[in-house]
């Protein structure tokens, strides 16, 4: 089992363990809600393209609340901040079996069993990626993250929130404002929704080797789901909707799935197969000079503009696939939720800093870990 201190090694992977949460930047997180509603909206079935004109109207709010967990609540106190940032990853390494392959029907079907198998991986003491870095079970699970929990909680949220909204449907006493009431909750689940739906596209955001460091290729992290998205022209948008209408990338990773548990485990396990195909190619475009772990170094790189079309195809490929996935986990809350019908809705709600949504599946001794070890 890998303690902190035994080595300068170990001492950096634990410090590397307590991820950035951030995926995708501002930018990559409120163009995969956008585009995702125009997937909705354009929906061959009626009722779905119905349901997605509401989100398409809405477009620019589900935008700002994709950017919520990164922003608003990482502000919002350490508390907060230690509940909040193991749920925006998963670190595969520390539950993948000896053979390192893992598939979705063999993937932890509730919190416990995840756990029992991140320590059953410790109890192996095999490569240094295999246990996740703490002292106590409870570290060693924030450190590992559990953000397929988050969407699935998350996702249950907003069926009930929505089969709330279709029980007014047949209620001759039901008032206009509490249907809009609950319409404006199930937006802001929406919303917050896609964030980390969003997450989950990322390579990174599915190993515990999440910025390079142990490839030589430290810093990759950001360079990759900021920078370079920044760096990408105005036209990102249109082409991530265009190529996850043709590709359909959602029906490919997830099939006929519509439980929120295991499509995520299926989005993280699609994108996870992805991360040497990134770390490549960094290598061929991108890197100038390798990371230093021992002094803590990050690479050198080249201007993110200057190789922005080398990393074009990649970038639209995983931002399609996140918008994809989020549009195909909505929908399915939404039918999960009896198929409200959402029309005539109006309200000027615009949630701008919501307050911190709590986890809902993590036990008090983890959280008060999180908080120890982001403090």
């Amino acid at each position: 089992m890998m303690r902190a201190g035994t080595s300068i090694l170990a001492a950096w992977v634990l410090i590397l363990s307590t991820s950035e949460a951030s995926a995708w930047g501002e930018r990559g997180h409120n163009a995969i809600a956008r585009v995702a509603t125009r997937l909705v909206a354009e929906n061959k079935d009626p009722e779905v393209a119905a349901f997605g004109a509401l989100l398409q109207r809405k477009e620019h709010m589900l935008g700002h609340l994709a950017n919520v967990p990164d922003i608003v609540w990482r502000s919002a106190g350490p508390e907060v901040d230690a509940a909040n940032s193991p749920s925006h990853f998963v670190d595969l390494d520390y539950i993948l079996p000896e053979n390192k392959k893992l598939e979705a029907k063999d993937a932890p079907a509730d919190f416990e069993s995840y756990k029992k198998a991140l320590l059953a991986n410790c109890s192996r003491k095999a490569g240094e990626l295999s246990c996740a870095p703490g002292e106590t079970d409870a570290d060693k699970i924030s450190k590992a993250g559990h953000a397929p929990f988050r969407v699935q909680r998350l996702s249950q949220d907003l069926t009930k929130t929505l089969a709330e909204v279709k029980k007014l449907e047949n209620d001759p006493k039901a008032k206009p404002e509490d249907r809009n009431a609950l319409i404006d909750q199930a937006l802001l689940y929406t919303g917050i929704l896609a964030h980390f739906v969003g997450d989950l596209a990322n390579p990174h955001h599915t190993s515990a080797d999440y910025d390079g460091w142990h490839n030589d290729q430290g810093g990759l992290h950001s360079y990759f789901e900021s920078e370079q998205v920044d760096a990408q022209n105005l036209d990102l948008e249109a082409a991530m909707f265009m190529a996850a209408r043709k590709e359909q990338p959602a029906q490919k990773i997830f099939g006929k799935d519509k439980d929120p548990l295991r499509m995520a485990w299926e989005l993280t396990m699609a994108s996870h197969a992805r991360l040497d195909a990134l770390n490549e190619l960094d290598r061929k475009t991108s890197l100038v000079k390798k990371s230093d772990k021992n002094l803590r170094k990050k690479a050198e790189r080249k201007p993110s503009k200057a190789v922005a079309s080398d990393y074009r195809n990649f970038l639209v490929e995983r931002l399609s696939v996140g918008a994809d996935a989020l549009a195909a986990v909505w929908v399915s809350a939404w039918d999960a939720a009896g198929r409200p019908k959402l029309q005539g809705y109006q309200s000027y709600n615009y949630p701008v800093k919501p307050d911190f949504i709590p986890l809902g599946y993590v036990t008090p001794v983890v959280a008060q870990a999180s908080n120890k070890t982001n403090l």
